[in-house]
């Protein structure tokens, strides 16, 4: 037989014919050790004896039926108690090595969205900060749309450079004063930018991660859906009732301490414009049809993996038109 190369927690060895023909030992180091039997391929080991010998890879029964034997002539281990003991370190380091390596693309999504729910206050605080700012200078401008305010606001200055302006009852400002708000101005915009390029990333990576809640809710009210419920793993475990009413926690805990009088119909997926669009009285079977396709579509994105995003939608658009 020919000479091939293994591996186990010992070290690296060439072996022919169930002889160890040449051996590098590992450091007595188990975190190391863990590390390295995950890509032992590419560590400094496994190239020293590909180097001097040639062959290949593969899994050795032999190492794996003798690893006592080989221990204890090697002197890896001083008896069979230490070699168990680093056996079980060992096993727990690859775990932890292993559990650090899983996509947990989910936890990137809900603090992405976190992030654009943190921007949206911030920038609900700025703007109209902006607009009472400088309505002291020009109090007659309708500032409707803040973000195009803050951009015109950065460019013009003084109110005499706006389009529309005639005159203003507002007071005078100094170079300096409008250099402040310029800069204000140019700051607020900067954060509508970034707003952009947060919803850009969760359009992209909800779809991806996701597929059959996106098809459901839209990629931002699915990310704020996976936000609140705290993970999909979290959120697939979930029975349609309990989804029905993520984010309306609150309201439950007040009707459930006799502090209001109806308990919550629905949370966040009254967003949808499924729901929120609906006569009143149809609100509420809306939003228990929606919770239940957000169970089967949790399930499918966190177990199988299966997209049927398109089967989803379109069941759930029918039975909607049945509804109302």
């Amino acid at each position: 037989m020919a000479k091939y190369i293994s591996a186990c927690i010992l070290g690296v060895f060439v072996i022919e014919d169930d002889v160890i023909i040449d051996k590098v030992l590992f450091k007595k180091d188990a975190e190391e050790i863990a590390k390295k039997l995950v890509d032992i391929e590419n560590t400094e080991e496994f190239a020293k004896m590909k180097k001097k010998y040639g062959g290949e890879y593969r899994p050795s029964d032999f190492l794996t039926n003798n690893i006592a034997k080989i221990a204890a002539e090697t002197r890896f281990v001083r008896d069979r108690a230490e070699l168990n003991e680093l056996m079980s370190k060992i096993s727990v380091a690859q775990t932890k090595t292993k559990i650090s390596k899983l996509e947990r693309r989910d936890k990137l999504i809900i603090q992405t969205v976190s992030a654009l729910n943190d921007l949206d206050r911030i920038l609900n605080y700025m703007s109209e900060r902006l607009r009472e700012w400088y309505g002291l200078h020009y109090p007659e401008i309708r500032a409707k749309d803040y973000e195009k305010f803050a951009d015109e606001l950065a460019n013009c200055g003084r109110r005499e450079n706006f389009k529309d302006f005639t005159t203003s009852m507002g007071m005078e400002l100094t170079d300096d004063d409008v250099k402040l708000l310029q800069n204000y101005a140019r700051q607020t915009k900067q954060m509508y930018e970034l707003k952009k390029h947060i919803v850009n990333y969760l359009e992209r990576a909800v779809p991806i991660e996701v597929p059959n809640i996106n098809a459901l809710l839209g990629s931002i009210l699915a990310a704020r859906l996976l936000a609140n419920a705290g993970s999909l793993e979290k959120l697939a475990k979930m029975p349609s009732s309990k989804i029905q009413l993520i984010g309306a926690e609150k309201a439950l805990f007040k009707y459930l301490k006799g502090q209001q009088s109806s308990s919550p119909r629905f949370g966040i997926i009254f967003t949808h414009p499924a729901v929120s669009s609906a006569a009143k009285e149809n609100q509420g079977k809306i939003a228990r049809l929606l919770s239940s396709k957000l169970t089967l579509a949790a399930k499918c994105d966190f177990y199988t993996k299966r997209d049927i995003s398109k089967e989803l939608k379109k069941d759930f658009e029918d039975k909607v038109k049945e509804v109302v």
